[in-house]
């Protein structure tokens, strides 16, 4: 057995542990935990996709065009587009006959076709184009068309529905 002595302390001497007796200091972590935002995301989330109601697309009634005119097939030159092969859309006549598939050529006989139907009385030009068919298309068959009207004359564009 040793002996062992044990010195008086003096107050002085003990040293009391700062850190224990006051607050933690904040963490200096520069990253937010955004666990918690995320969870509550996904809860709202599932919250309301649970809460509402699936309902079939009801029927909308639109309103009338206001300064849209009717337009009668039998006083118009009408040209037909199709959706086609490709990037070019298949175009015809009135009666169903096709014009050709090279398109200056084709732009030439689209003049043509409009110039013919004008001086034979028709008052309006009527583009009847499917839905599929590109609208540079629509427009490249405007151009041709516009070269045979008189400054301000207007070509009617008609969107078909495929069924």
């Amino acid at each position: 057995m040793s002996n062992v002595v044990a010195e008086p302390v003096l107050e002085d001497e003990i040293e009391v542990e700062e850190d224990f007796l006051s607050p933690r200091p904040a963490s200096n972590d520069d990253e937010l935990d955004i666990t918690p935002m995320i969870d509550i995301t996904f809860l709202l989330l599932i919250f309301f996709l649970v809460s509402s109601k699936m309902t079939a697309e009801q029927a909308v009634d639109l309103p009338k065009a206001r300064h849209g005119g009717v337009v009668a097939g039998k006083e118009s030159v009408i040209i037909i587009m199709k959706r086609g092969t490709g990037d070019q859309a298949e175009v015809q006549k009135g009666d169903g006959t096709g014009f050709s598939a090279d398109i200056d050529q084709q732009n030439a006989e689209i003049a043509d076709y409009v110039a013919q139907g004008i001086d034979a009385g028709k008052k309006h030009v009527i583009i009847r184009a499917e839905s599929s068919v590109r609208h540079g298309e629509i427009g490249r068959v405007s151009e041709a068309i516009s070269e045979s009207l008189e400054e301000g004359a207007l070509i009617n564009i008609a969107v078909m529905e495929q069924g």
